[in-house]
C-alpha cells in the first residue's frame, strides 16, 4: 500500500473513532485529488444575566402586576469538531463539512453537516445543513439574550420580535438545498431553500392567542440573496418567502405560515476596522416588523446595536391580554446595545482567546404599558481555543 494511502487511512480511523489529540489537530491530508483536514474548537462561557418570569408576556405589567425577574449564574459552552474534505477533477469539485458538537451539559448537537459539488467556474450545489448568506451580520455578538439563533423558535407570543431575515437561513431542523454562483471576484448570486415542518419556528403553541393547529404541512421557504464586493465594502439584497400555502394554520384556519420578509446589508472590512448596516423588514399574517441594527469592529473591540418595531394588528378578543402570554395590539419597539473585547493569545498561547461581552435591552409599546419592567442586561466571558 503506498504511504500516502495509508496515512490517509489512518487519518480516516482516527476520525471515525474519535481519537482527538492536540497532534491531530495540524494533520491535513493533501494530494493531487484534493484534501482531507481535521480541527474544531472550544467555546465556554461564564454568565450573569436577568431574565424575565417564564410564562408570561412581557406586556404583562399592563394589568398593573409587576413582571417578575430572576437574576441567573452559570457557565455553559461545547467543544466542536470540524471535518472538511475537498477533491477536485477536471475543473470540478466536491466538498463536505462536518461540525458534531459536544456541550458542557453532556448533550450532543450539530452544526454543520453538508455536501456541495460545483465547478471551478463559479457554480455550486449545497445539500444538508448549513446557514445560508447572512443578510444580518452582528460583529462581535458574544452576548445578547434574545429568543432563538437558528431558523427554529424565533417567534413567540407575548415577546418583541427582532426579525433579522434569518427564518429561512438555515442550520434548524428542516433540510436545506442551496444553488450558489460567483461572477468574478466582485458578485455573487445565491437562492437557498428550507424544506420541512415549519411549525418550529413558534415557539409556544399561540399565535397572537389563537392556538396553533398541530395538522400542519410541509412549507418551502425561498430565500435568493445577490451580493456585490468592491474592494473593501460589500453589499447585499435579499429576501425569503414560504411559497407553501396553508403550511402553518391557527384554529380559525388563518394561514400564519404566510410570512415574507425582506434584508439588506452594507460591510466595511478595513482590516483593524469593520463596519455593517442592516435593515430587515417582514410581512405576516396581521403583523409587521422592521428591524434595523449597526455594529462596529475596531482592531479588538466590537460594539453594536439593533433597534426593532412590530404592528401586531390584532389578537385574539377572547384572551385577556393582561394576564396571558400575548403582545397586545399597536405598535412596540425594541432597542439592545452589545459590546465586547477580545484578549488575543492569553498566555502566549497562539490560537487561545477571551473574550468579555455585555448587553442591555429594553421594550417599550406605543401605550406605555411596560416600560419600567422590561430591561434585560448580561455580562459574560468566553474562552475559546482553536485547535
Amino acid at each position: 500500500m503506498p504511504v500516502a494511502q495509508y496515512k490517509k487511512l489512518l487519518l480516516i480511523a482516527a476520525i471515525s473513532m474519535g481519537m482527538a489529540t492536540s497532534t491531530m489537530a495540524a494533520v491535513t491530508y493533501e494530494d493531487e485529488r484534493g484534501s482531507l483536514s481535521f480541527g474544531g474548537d472550544v467555546e465556554l462561557d461564564i454568565n450573569a444575566y436577568n431574565e424575565h418570569e417564564g410564562g408570561v408576556s412581557l406586556f404583562r405589567s399592563q394589568s398593573g402586576e409587576p413582571l417578575d425577574r430572576d437574576d441567573r449564574f452559570n457557565q455553559d459552552g461545547r467543544i466542536l469538531l470540524d471535518i472538511n474534505g475537498e477533491r477536485h477533477h477536471q475543473g470540478n469539485f466536491a466538498r463536505f463539512k462536518l461540525q458534531p458538537l459536544w456541550g458542557t451539559s453532556g448533550n450532543a448537537g450539530l452544526d454543520d453537516a453538508w455536501l456541495a459539488v460545483g465547478s471551478e467556474r463559479g457554480t455550486e450545489i449545497k445539500v444538508g445543513r448549513f446557514e445560508a448568506f447572512d443578510l444580518f451580520p452582528l460583529g462581535h455578538d458574544i452576548f445578547i439574550q434574545y429568543s432563538g439563533t437558528t431558523s427554529d423558535s424565533l417567534y413567540s407570543d407575548g415577546q418583541s420580535y427582532v426579525y433579522q431575515a434569518r427564518e429561512g437561513r438555515g442550520r434548524g431542523d428542516s433540510g436545506q438545498i442551496a444553488l450558489s454562483h460567483r461572477f468574478g471576484n466582485d458578485f455573487y448570486a445565491e437562492v437557498a431553500t428550507l424544506m420541512g415542518d415549519r411549525s418550529g419556528l413558534f415557539d409556544g403553541d399561540t399565535y397572537h392567542g389563537y392556538r396553533i393547529d398541530d395538522d400542519t404541512k410541509s412549507a418551502a421557504i425561498v430565500r435568493p440573496v445577490i451580493a456585490w464586493q468592491p474592494g473593501d465594502w460589500s453589499f447585499a439584497l435579499g429576501m425569503e418567502t414560504n411559497v407553501v400555502s396553508d403550511s402553518v394554520v391557527d384554529e380559525r384556519g388563518a394561514d400564519i405560515g404566510d410570512r415574507t420578509g425582506y434584508g439588506a446589508t452594507a460591510s466595511y472590512n478595513g482590516g483593524d476596522l469593520i463596519v455593517n448596516f442592516s435593515l430587515a423588514h417582514l410581512e405576516a399574517h396581521e403583523e409587521s416588523n422592521s428591524s434595523i441594527g449597526v455594529n462596529t469592529i475596531w482592531n479588538n473591540i466590537g460594539l453594536g446595536y439593533i433597534y426593532a418595531r412590530n404592528q401586531i394588528d390584532e389578537v385574539n378578543p377572547n384572551i385577556d391580554v393582561a394576564q396571558d402570554m400575548l403582545t397586545p395590539e399597536g405598535r412596540n419597539e425594541s432597542n439592545t446595545v452589545y459590546t465586547s473585547y477580545r484578549f488575543a493569545n492569553v498566555l502566549g498561547l497562539n490560537d487561545f482567546d477571551t473574550y468579555i461581552g455585555a448587553y442591555y435591552s429594553y421594550v417599550d409599546h406605543e401605550n406605555d404599558m411596560n416600560s419600567s419592567d422590561t430591561d434585560r442586561y448580561g455580562a459574560r466571558i468566553r474562552l475559546k481555543y482553536f485547535f
